[in-house]
């Protein structure tokens, strides 16, 4: 009898509740949700844009099962080729992700935004959950998801199907960091914590800033399991473990970490990174004007704004780590939540092009920090008058009023690629990259007299850039200006410095010109130059199937078609095929560039 009396002593508060008031204890978290998917509902009727195209509607590796051991197995990009580019990343979490999103939703756009904005409030009620452990207030923690649910800062990492892989690791990174601290009196959960913390970095490579994060995290919940080293590897021991995994796994795919190239220096990374880091700041706590990508100033070197902006970021480190120390250990988890996330955005500087190395979406975890800032303050005002107790109450609310109306606003963005790249042109009308993206958006469309002009305007932006040599190129062929964009083309092939994509991307495009001009044999010379390279270059078996068929030779024509198939998915190279098999061969059939 004591027995059963000690049980249902022992018994948790919460099973003692009755269902109608756990539904009215659950109504906090699923308001907040469903605030989330009221904000985001307009993301329901864009379609696919940007990386959409490739890695979901052309990738057949993400619309069959059969295909599993490969995306498990190879980078992300492998779809389009087996080459070492620049950066490729291994994220088979996500690729699974995108297999299983396909498998139940096909290719309706709306039901991929759908499950993007599912994601998110998944993740929104983990930050309530968070909130509320961490502060033990539920008005803050309420409030707190509240600003998460509808922050614009987010549009681009929930509106774009493709940046789902950042919400998937934020999940895991959050998931990761309540196994250490939810729970009333259990102990820090450490492994499953750092099984959580493994599956982000399967997710998205970012995820391994969270070293700095969770074994400090595990550090202090250790508090009573001993000092020393004991309780230095109870900390560090499952992160290691689980980071040499991944490593191991990693290293065993793609046989390269991924950096060892890239577009820019790593002078330009470190000179760069604090404006980049205070650009980051702004967005996020004033987040207006956002756009899908940014043109920020790079330098190479140290000058007056480096040493200014690098000494205030210290000194605004230094003095939020004492206030952490003496006053709030929350402000040091807050601001580490803030500030970490961010650091491998800054690496990207060296990957990515001017225009296209800054994204809001790097911000979505970053903004959990934020929202326990939130948390902190509703916690701190609610003990006082009510007077000020209302007036925080309503600020706050019209604070996430005027950021819900913002982010159902920029939506609107990402409609489709021209809303998108118009977007990025109206803040950023230099943005050369962006000019030339909507150019090819033109292109595809048959407006060739407006993409050229788009392309010969970036030129003239950019006239070192390989990349808008390149589109410029393209133009001047569909323009019909073979002579101008041999010129262009042979000019580039002589540059300084151009790295092998690049230069199979040429000479491709040089082969196309030669075709379209009659000259099949120096043609035929270079598409075996790249495919000697890489026979899964893009468009590589397009290019010979066009050759084959002006040279009569049907039958390897379709083969090549065929392989164009198989390797891009490609919906042209499809019809191309279904024509020469059942068609006789015509000198008009064939065009190179599509």
């Amino acid at each position: 009898m004591k027995k059963a009396e000690r049980t249902e002593k022992g018994k948790p508060i919460a099973w003692r509740q009755s269902w109608l008031q756990r539904l009215r204890r659950a109504g906090v978290p699923l308001t907040v949700c469903g605030l989330a998917f009221l904000v985001y509902a307009r993301s329901l009727f864009c379609g696919f844009v940007r990386d959409d195209i490739v890695q979901i509607v052309h990738n057949r590796q993400v619309q069959s099962w059969q295909y599993l051991p490969q995306l498990v197995g190879s980078h992300l990009w492998s779809q389009v080729t087996t080459e070492d580019s620049n950066i490729m990343f291994y994220r088979p979490i996500f690729s699974v992700w995108m297999l299983l999103v396909h498998t139940i939703g096909g290719l309706a756009p709306w039901f991929w935004h759908l499950s993007n904005i599912v994601l998110h409030a998944v993740m929104t009620y983990l930050v309530f959950r968070f909130c509320r452990r961490l502060t033990k207030s539920d008005v803050g923690a309420a409030l707190a998801a509240a600003v998460f649910a509808v922050h614009p800062i987010h549009v681009d990492a929930v509106t774009w199907v493709s940046a789902s892989c950042e919400i998937l690791f934020a999940i895991c990174a959050m998931a990761a960091i309540l196994a250490l601290v939810d729970g009333e009196n259990a102990s820090p959960r450490v492994w499953p914590s750092a099984l959580w913390f493994g599956a982000g970095l399967f997710a998205k490579e970012t995820g391994v800033a969270m070293l700095a994060v969770l074994p400090a995290l595990a550090w202090a919940q250790l508090k009573d399991s001993g000092e020393g080293r004991k309780r230095f590897w109870a900390c560090a021991y499952p992160y290691g473990a689980v980071t040499a995994g991944y490593l191991l796994i990693r290293w065993a795919v793609m046989h390269r970490v991924g950096v060892e190239r890239g577009e820019h220096s790593w002078a330009e990374v470190i000179f760069s990174g604090p404006s980049i880091f205070l650009f980051y700041m702004k967005k996020l706590f004033l987040p207006w004007n956002l756009s899908g990508c940014y043109m920020n100033l790079l330098t190479s070197s140290s000058t007056t704004v480096f040493w200014l902006q690098l000494t205030a970021l210290l000194t605004g480190l230094c003095a939020l780590a004492w206030l952490a120390i003496r006053h709030n250990p929350l402000v040091g988890l807050s601001v580490a939540l803030i500030a970490i996330p961010i650091l491998p955005a800054l690496a990207v500087i060296r990957v990515y092009p001017q225009g296209d190395m800054v994204h809001d979406r790097y911000l979505y975890l970053s903004s959990a920090g934020l929202s326990l800032l939130v948390a902190m303050l509703v916690k701190e005002v609610w003990p006082l008058q009510k007077a000020v107790k209302v007036g925080a109450l309503t600020v706050v609310i019209a604070l996430c009023v005027a950021l819900a109306v913002e982010t159902i606003y920029q939506q609107r963005y990402y409609q489709d690629d021209i809303a998108f790249y118009s977007r990025v042109l109206k803040l950023a009308p230099s943005d050369a990259l962006a000019r030339c993206m909507l150019g090819n958006i033109y292109l595809d469309e048959g407006r060739s007299d407006i993409a050229l002009k788009e392309f010969q305007r970036a030129h003239r932006l950019a006239p070192d850039n390989q990349k808008v040599t390149l589109f410029l190129a393209r133009g001047l062929f569909v323009a019909g200006n073979f002579h101008e964009a041999e010129t262009v083309l042979n000019e580039l092939l002589q540059t300084p410095h151009l790295n092998a994509r690049r230069r199979q991307a040429t000479l491709l495009s040089l082969a196309n010109v030669q075709i379209s001009m009659g000259n099949l044999d120096y043609a035929q010379r270079l598409l075996q130059q790249v495919q000697q390279s890489d026979d899964r270059f893009p468009e590589l078996h397009w290019a010979f199937g066009v050759l084959y068929q002006k040279q009569g030779l049907l039958t390897q024509a379709l083969a090549e078609y065929e392989k164009e198939v198989e390797i891009t998915g490609d919906e042209l190279a499809q019809q191309r095929s279904a024509t020469v098999a059942r068609l006789v061969y015509s000198q008009s059939a064939g065009h190179p560039y599509r």
